[in-house]
């Protein structure tokens, strides 16, 4: 449509009809419309909504899309002649359910079977064909307040209307008598049942009656789900009505076996007249009983387990990005500098021997006095080349210093050791070092400094015999052609020297000369000499080639050079001993409650890995994370000996979750001992008292909640290795106080003690078990429980497997983990991770499980003749998956059906276990065995483990038994390729970009 033939509202090429929809629309405008109009027709729909869409007074307040029916017929192929794109129509509704659109011009296409969002208009362009259009166009005008229209020429007869209206006023008052004469016979079928009602008053909560049975099969829906078992509640009924008399019912109610014995059961109270209210009151027992035992919140919703505050910060922590802004890294050198404070004289100070060593050899030994007792500080390496390793000796001096020794000549010698090769970063004017450097032999300092400040012309050195002089004893030479460019002295020559040779430096020379020569090599620009240099480059090669001075070319320092070595490692050496002062501050502040023997161990569980220091938190972090697991599942199965292992496995990934380890290290401040800032030495400048002061911490900075997280299972790792868990469980008090930590001893004896009290009979085949794993149970219901399935229906029986599995996943998980991390050599932590997830895997457990067997007697009885019977005796093996007890005919064809494949597979599986250089990744997956395989591997350690007071060894005799001890061991040697093919191939394909 043109511009020039714009239509308007009284333009004759519009129809009686549209204009008098234009009207009506104009007089529905609001802020909220939203609408559907119904025609007959595709091109109807076409039309009308470029109508509606170009009109000046409707196309600026209505929003206009489309909607028709599309065929689904393979034959029928889109036509360029249609007038309505079906493709464009993709978000119509979309774009109707969120306002961005608020009209839509459709055919009936939207009368049923689609999900419309609810309007407030719906117009009929065309009459409705029948009385069904009309309730399912009605049925969209589902907002309140909303309007149905239908359009009617004046000329049209309005009783069919009318007769749609008394035909659908009879069909509602049809619906309301049905309803009626339904809520009146169920009122006289309950007219004696009441409503019982439960209120908890801590939280208002009300439980009613009517209520319970949809109550109580939600509790059980969010019982863990098994494949072959039914997690819903059965009902059963009991008539108790004598005869002649009205019948009375009485219900009985049997929970899921993963729900505790002693609240698996529930009757109603009283005899109903009907199932349904006898159904009513035992799920109200049972829904009682279950909030009794802790299994249902006061909000009579099941138990979710978790802390409310740490799913909170979970949630805040999925909001913003992986990195959280923290506190900077705590500067150690401030509580040196406090301590400075009032001290007017050196005997305030303490001393420490610090020795400069190469091959064993003594360069340089100084002492250094703080106000301030450093924590031991173990050798330190200073990789000065790629050709020389110097080491450093830190001790404490407990003699008196000489009586010269005064603060003014502490801090001559520091400064002129400092000025030898830090000269333009000293601070003018500054004298308040943190820490004074002296020399260790020199018994009058100041004349010691005064005797070796400044510089000597190097003309001299043509007056003097050289061949007497060592270049050890000089100092630094100065490059004056170079602008006083630094440099060592290797030794002297004499001789002829040509400008041309290579190895003369002096630009000036135009004659060959002849005369004394000095030998030098340039000082190391280098100022990290904590990271050793794994090839010399060719710029750092140049530095170390010979050139030779002129005399008079030169300066040389009076302070012997292997001084100017010791200043430059300064900077590297106040590096360690603060890392080192970090780690004691946080061990006497914060873990004072732990008291850890083994400095080293925190400071390699506060050191990141982009710190780049000798050690990392990377495995300490490993054991921390399986000792956490652990510790928290044995806790919460002792603390909540009813709970089922759905509200278990929720409640230790809540506690052991990365947010509310992250949240808990942010809260104790644990947050600014982390070192995350790596040496580099290269903006180094001298610490002053002053400056310290005032910044008792660097900048904020950014971190992950992983590190957060993982630095504190590093810190548990580290206590656990330090004083075992007694030392573990400290730590865990401290940043997760709200959790009732206590002592592994007793947390075991509780298992113990209510493992004793089920009263079940042990069936005799079951010594065959004991003899298949290797241990003798002293509680008889523990294996009983171990290989019991959820689909398990008898007697004899005190619940599922699941409780122990929970257990066994974590026991099984800390065995491998620690016995792995105790590996000599030790092994990195990347394999460490690959081989737990070799061994701690299903396919692999499976394997085991289906391999494990003992042989055991079967009494034949075979036909000899017509009347003669004999009677023989074999043997045939017997495995542990065949004493699992369940009630599933799928479970034993799953059996079955895995044995099949394990006896097709075994041969190959076993030569690569035994001998192959890969893990058969592909082989085991081909098993397909069920869960439920490697899951009463678990259960059975989980049962060892408590009928054995706790003994992790007894769970390891029977994994040595069962095959995998024996395989780990394998792996920890090497020679077997870790990675799955689809690691392999990440690896491949990242290579290849």
């Amino acid at each position: 449509m043109s511009t020039e033939t714009q239509p308007s509202l009284d333009g004759a090429f519009l129809s009686p009809k549209a204009r008098r929809l234009i009207e009506f629309l104009l007089e529905e405008q609001k802020l909220d419309f939203s609408g559907l109009i119904f025609v007959q027709t595709r091109a109807e729909v076409a039309v009308l909504s470029q109508l509606l869409s170009t009109h000046p007074q409707v196309k600026n307040f209505y929003t206009i899309s489309t909607f028709v029916g599309a065929s689904n017929t393979a034959s029928r192929k889109a036509n360029i002649s249609e007038l309505v794109d079906v493709r464009s129509q993709v978000d119509t509704l979309d774009d109707l359910r969120f306002g961005r659109r608020n009209l839509v011009v459709t055919t009936n296409a939207l009368e049923e079977g689609i999900d419309v969002p609810a309007c407030n208009m719906v117009i009929c362009f065309d009459k409705p064909q029948n009385i069904k259009s009309v309730i399912q166009r009605r049925g969209r005008a589902r907002q309140s307040k909303s309007k149905f229209a239908i359009m009617l020429a004046d000329d049209e007869d309005p009783s069919v209307v009318a007769s749609w209206k008394q035909l659908e006023e009879h069909m509602r008052q049809l619906y309301q008598d049905d309803m009626r004469r339904l809520q009146e016979l169920d009122e006289s079928k309950g007219a004696d049942e009441g409503d019982q009602v439960f209120v908890v008053e801590k939280t208002g909560a009300k439980l009613f009656g009517r209520d319970a049975v949809s109550h109580l099969y939600h509790f059980c829906a969010t019982l863990p789900a098994r494949q072959y078992s039914n997690s819903a509640p059965v009902f059963s009924f009991e008539d108790e009505s004598e005869r002649m008399a009205p019948q009375m019912l009485r219900s009985k109610v049997m929970l899921p076996i993963s729900v505790d014995v002693s609240v698996r059961e529930a009757c109603s109270l009283s005899a109903w007249a009907t199932e349904k209210a006898a159904k009513r009151d035992a799920a109200f027992q049972a829904y009682m009983q279950l909030y009794a035992a802790d299994l249902i919140s006061d909000n009579l919703l099941p138990m979710r387990a978790y802390d409310e505050a740490v799913e909170q910060a979970k949630t805040e922590v999925e909001k913003i990005a992986s990195l959280i802004k923290v506190k900077g890294q705590i500067n150690p050198w401030h509580l040196v500098a406090k301590q400075w404070q009032g001290i007017e004289s050196l005997s305030g100070l303490r001393s420490f021997d610090v020795s400069l060593r190469c091959d064993g050899t003594d360069l340089v030994s100084m002492q250094m006095l703080i106000p301030y007792f450093l924590p031991a500080i173990p050798l330190i390496n200073i990789f000065w080349d790629a050709y020389t390793t110097f080491e450093v000796t830190i001790q404490p001096n407990l003699l008196q210093l000489p009586e010269s020794t005064n603060i003014g000549s502490a801090i001559q010698s520091t400064m002129l050791l400092l000025s030898s090769v830090f000269r333009s970063r000293i601070a003018i004017g500054k004298t308040d070092f943190v820490a004074f450097l002296i020399p260790l032999d020199a018994k009058d300092q100041t004349r010691w400094a005064q005797q070796l400040a400044g510089t000597i012309n190097g003309s001299k050195l043509n007056q003097v015999d050289v061949s007497a002089l060592s270049p050890s004893t000089l100092g630094i030479v100065r490059d004056l052609t170079q602008n006083g460019v630094p440099c060592i002295l290797r030794g002297f020559q004499n001789g002829n020297l040509r400008p041309g040779d290579a190895t003369f430096s002096s630009a000036d020379a135009e004659d060959s000369e002849t005369g004394l020569f000095l030998q030098v090599s340039r000082f190391p620009k280098r100022t990290d000499f904590l990271h050793s240099i794994p090839t010399l480059d060719q710029k750092e090669a140049k530095r170390t080639y010979t050139t030779l001075l002129r005399p008079e070319d030169c300066e040389i320092d009076k302070l012997p050079v292997s001084y100017a070595y010791f200043a430059s490692i300064v900077p590297a050496i106040l590096h360690r001993v603060g890392v080192r002062m970090a780690a004691a501050h946080l061990c006497d502040t914060l873990l004072a409650p732990v008291q850890f023997r083994d400095l080293d161990l925190v400071v390699t569980a506060i050191t990141a890995s982009a710190a780049q220091e000798p050690s990392n938190y990377q495995r300490q972090e490993y054991l921390g994370d399986s000792i956490l697991k652990f510790l928290t599942s044995l806790t919460l199965m002792s603390e909540h000996l009813r709970w089922h292992e759905g509200i278990l496995s929720r409640a230790k990934d809540h506690i052991v979750s990365n947010a509310s380890l992250a949240r808990a290290a942010l809260a104790v401040g644990l947050d600014s001992f982390i070192q995350t800032k790596a040496f580099t030495g290269s903006k180094w400048r001298p610490l002053y008292v002053s400056d310290l002061l005032d910044a008792p911490a660097g900048e904020p900075r950014e971190l992950s909640t992983k590190t957060l997280a993982d630095v504190v299972e590093a810190l548990i790792g580290a206590a656990a290795v330090d004083g075992a868990f007694e030392k573990a469980i400290s730590i865990l008090k401290l940043f997760l106080p709200r959790v009732p930590w206590g002592r592994v001893e007793e947390r075991n004896q509780t298992l113990f003690s209510s493992a004793q009290q089920a009263s079940i009979s042990y069936p005799h085949e079951f010594s065959q078990l004991e003899d298949l794993i290797g241990y003798t149970f002293n509680v008889t219901s523990l294996p009983l429980e171990a290989l019991t399935d959820s689909s398990f229906i008898g007697s004899n029986v005190s619940t599922s497997y699941d409780r122990l599995e929970f257990l066994g996943d974590v026991c099984l998980d800390i065995i491998v983990s620690s016995t792995s991390f105790k590996h000599e050599p030790p092994v990195p932590t990347h394999g460490l991770h690959l081989i737990r997830t070799a061994v701690v895997n299903a396919n692999f457990l499976a394997f085991l499980c289906l391999t494990l067997s003992i042989f055991v007697p079967r009494k034949n009885i075979t036909t000899a003749s017509k009347h003669e019977v004999q009677l023989s005796e074999t043997s045939v093996p017997k495995h542990i998956w065949s004493f699992l007890r369940h009630a599933s005919p799928s479970i034993r064809i799953a059996q079955q059906e895995c044995r099949k494949h394990y006896e097709e597979l075994k041969t190959p599986i076993l030569e690569s276990l035994e001998h192959g250089s890969y893990i058969p990744w592909a082989l085991l997956a081909r098993l397909d065995a069920p869960k439920f395989f490697s899951d009463i591997i678990e259960s059975i350690i989980g049962a060892i483990y408590i009928d054995s007071h706790g003994s992790l060894a007894a769970c390891e005799a029977f994994l040595d038994k069962l095959g995998v001890m024996g395989y780990l061991r394998r792996l920890l040697q090497g020679g077997v390729a870790l990675y799955h093919p689809k690691e392999e191939l990440g690896q491949l394909a990242d290579t290849e970009r």
